[in-house]
């Protein structure tokens, strides 16, 4: 049904539902012969896939953090190793790559939930977060690189700071910018990245609502209708469909994307006024 609609809480066609009998509301419509309401799987699905896409963005920076920064600041074998290592994970198509590798070791994390996370989150997390670092850590290198050079890290050093002072209280404060900027851009690539997975039944357990499993539920209602078979007769009957089922879900999809976009140019007008990063 489409959005808007009210419909008769009466279970029995029997008396026949009144304009007076208890109606409820179906705001954005329900699909499905389920009928499950499109609304509430909206916002539950919106959660699941917020908790992932922050989820896997923390991990893919932590990560990146430290490839990039040991690469940066220490070069030499360090840098090389760091280097490598980035091209190689760059080097293969991400969506291949995370159906590929990740998914073999995934099935094992369905059921840590951490006592309040859906069943298969933390095993998404995981898997993208693992698999989209590469770009942030050859950004924070080459900012890295750029850093070390400086005055106040010869300075450091001669009073006989160490390494690891150095790197924690003169050079990752520096890194707060560029890594707020480019946080907010991996953001909005999870999310599309996790309602591709979704889409291809890869993604959160069936009964878990999320963006792409309702794409992938009611994919090819937008211009089509199905037929549903009439066995007992042998006849077959247009089943009634709604586009609404794909435009809802592509249109959170769209506006949470492109709502990270602007935050992150936002952050960087804002960190960045000479035009560094």
């Amino acid at each position: 049904m489409g959005p808007w609609t009210w419909v008769a809480n009466q279970q029995s066609p029997i008396p026949l539902p009144t304009s007076h009998s208890p109606h409820t509301l179906f705001i954005l419509g329900a699909d499905g012969p389920l009928g499950r309401d499109e609304f509430l799987q909206l916002l539950y699905g919106g959660q699941t896939t917020l908790e992932i896409a922050i989820g896997a963005t923390v991990l893919s920076l932590a990560i990146a953090l430290v490839v990039g920064t040991v690469g940066g600041f220490y070069g030499g074998l360090a840098d090389a190793v760091a280097t490598r290592a980035t091209e190689f994970v760059a080097a293969f198509p991400l969506l291949l790559f995370v159906i590929a590798i990740g998914w073999t070791f995934a099935a094992r994390l369905n059921s840590v939930t951490l006592g309040f996370l859906r069943p298969g989150v933390v095993s998404l997390v995981v898997v993208i977060g693992m698999f989209t670092w590469p770009y942030p850590a050859r950004i924070i290198r080459s900012r890295m690189l750029q850093l070390r050079e400086l005055e106040f890290v010869e300075a450091a050093r001669m009073v006989g700071a160490r390494d690891r002072r150095i790197i924690r209280t003169h050079l990752l404060p520096h890194l707060g910018g560029t890594i707020a900027v480019y946080g907010s851009l991996i953001l909005a690539t999870n999310i599309v990245l996790e309602a591709a997975l979704s889409m291809l039944n890869l993604g959160v357990q069936p009964d878990t609502p999320d963006w792409g499993a309702m794409l992938s539920q009611n994919f090819g209602t937008l211009l089509f209708r199905t037929q549903r078979t009439d066995i007992a007769n042998g006849l077959d009957i247009p089943t009634q469909q709604s586009a609404w089922t794909q435009v809802i879900p592509v249109t959170a999809l769209l506006l949470t994307v492109v709502a990270f976009a602007v935050l992150g140019e936002a952050i960087r007008r804002a960190s960045d006024r000479r035009g560094a990063l």
